[in-house]
């Protein structure tokens, strides 16, 4: 009886602790499932916003310039003074001449595909290579200049075949030319390939995992890496897109994020007016995938770690905590650099700024970038631009050393926190500036940087901070580059 009861005794003993270690087992992984599935799904979010911060940059980049070299094209007193004697002149070469010369020019600078000139006077087309033809209402490829002219905008964009270079699929940027009293001479502009900058949206597709386009008000693609869906396809016939246009066309300040849940679908819808282009960035990354690939494993998991629970129950926890540990680092590292990312770095001058203002110890945030990096990218291509990155970023760890705090901005952009007056800071700087000027591996490149430093001040912010030394950066910028500025 005694050896019964004991016996009674140990298996019951031996079931409240395997229930307790289920039921422990059960809560740790519906609570790890639960927060690292929140982890992971504000990853995404911030990752694909970062991605639109990225494209928004390189697409108005890539499309201002030109929208300024048309406006220029379009205030040229020598236009102006050619259209004005265009009629008495049309049979004179040299004077057609001229007029070559002038946008071959344009087009030799600027590397364009297009350069062109219409004359309100005689409706002829001008191209660098002549007179390409005279525009008419009954021909339907020239209705893109009698639309402009009638909308009476300075300036505008459309997305058209380019006659005189093989029906190319080409962003024009058309600017009206007006005389002193106001009245029409002309349309002029230039021409970016469209491929130009669907490789830029390419480029982060296939590094994100996503899907971006640009669409005017109406919702009609403008550029897409997939040239079947330019000006056929409108975006709000989509209807997990179309139950956020009313927000997506009247948000013209900030970038909006939507999160979307529709039958099958999940993911994120992240937009962006663009007002040089008066288009919109559109942004969607997709999570179903992801999402159902992270249940099945988290189901897998569970029961094959359900089997063997006695012997992995301890090892399961220290791998948790190892595993949590790695994904705070990666979401803090910068994986070109190894230096700390915008996150860290967020965290970084939070703690500062709270050392501050508890005891006054000073410092000075800075941000610093490499001058005409889209240049050397253009020029040596991207690996080579990542290169130049990363040497960048050991020569400031160890010329700065343990007396700053520096990290990976974004881009060809370097963030960081000296800890040292405003004098000694701005020293620390422009001899950071000095000794990458002095490297040789840069040097043969003509590699330089620009600095923007600012020193903390009562009642300031993070992002007061950060705006004051950006604010350097471009003043180190427009007084000639390879220079600091403290602000």
């Amino acid at each position: 009886m005694v050896q019964y009861m004991k016996k009674y005794l140990k298996m019951r003993i031996s079931l409240i602790i395997s229930l307790i270690i289920v039921v422990g087992f059960i809560s740790v992984s519906l609570i790890n499932y639960y927060t690292y599935g929140k982890v992971i799904k504000d990853d995404i979010k911030n990752i694909s916003k970062l991605t639109s911060t990225n494209i928004y940059s390189d697409i108005n980049n890539e499309l201002t310039k030109p929208i300024f070299v048309s406006l220029t094209m379009a205030n040229d007193h020598f236009l102006k003074d050619w259209l004005s004697d265009e009629q008495t002149s049309l049979n004179d070469e040299a004077y057609i001449k001229k007029l070559q010369d002038f946008l071959i020019g344009i087009k030799l600078k600027y590397n364009y595909n297009s350069v062109f000139l219409v004359s309100a006077q005689t409706n002829n087309y001008y191209h660098f290579e002549g007179i390409h033809k005279s525009i008419s209402k009954d021909n339907e490829h020239d209705q893109w200049y009698y639309a402009f002219i009638d909308e009476n905008e300075f300036y505008d964009l459309d997305v058209d075949t380019d006659e005189a270079a093989d029906n190319t699929l080409t962003v024009f940027i058309n600017c009206r030319i007006e005389d002193d009293n106001g009245s029409l001479m002309g349309v002029v502009g230039v021409g970016v390939e469209m491929n130009e900058v669907q490789n830029i949206l390419k480029k982060f597709e296939d590094n994100f995992d996503l899907e971006a386009c640009l669409i005017d008000h109406d919702g009609l693609t403008q550029v897409h890496t997939h040239s079947k869906f330019i000006e056929r396809v409108n975006m709000f016939n989509e209807p997990v897109i179309n139950q956020f246009r009313d927000q997506i066309i009247e948000n013209k300040e900030s970038m909006e994020t939507f999160q979307y849940q529709q039958e099958k679908l999940d993911g994120y819808l992240i937009t962006r007016y663009i007002p040089e282009l008066d288009w919109y960035l559109m942004i969607k990354k997709d999570t179903s995938i992801l999402k159902k690939s992270f249940h099945s494993q988290m189901a897998s998991d569970f029961f094959i770690i359900l089997l063997v629970i006695l012997v992995l129950i301890l090892l399961s926890n220290n791998l948790i905590r190892r595993y949590e540990r790695q994904i705070t680092e990666l979401i803090k590292i910068d994986q070109l650099t190894r230096f700390p990312n915008r996150r860290a770095f967020e965290e970084s001058i939070q703690d500062a700024l709270e050392q501050f203002n508890k005891n006054e110890q000073t410092f000075t945030a800075f941000v610093f970038d490499v001058d005409n990096f889209k240049k050397v990218n253009d020029t040596h291509g991207h690996i080579f631009g990542d290169q130049v990155l990363a040497l960048i970023g050991t020569l400031t760890k160890k010329r700065l050393g343990s007396a700053a705090i520096v990290t990976r901005w974004g881009g060809d952009e370097f963030a960081g926190i000296i800890y040292a007056s405003k004098e000694q800071a701005e020293k620390i700087g422009s001899d950071l500036i000095a000794y990458i000027d002095s490297v040789k591996e840069l040097k043969e490149y003509g590699i330089t940087i620009s600095l923007g430093l600012t020193e903390v001040q009562s009642l300031d912010t993070p992002d007061s901070l950060m705006i004051r030394a950006d604010q350097g950066l471009y003043e180190a910028k427009n007084n000639g580059k390879n220079q600091s500025y403290m602000i």
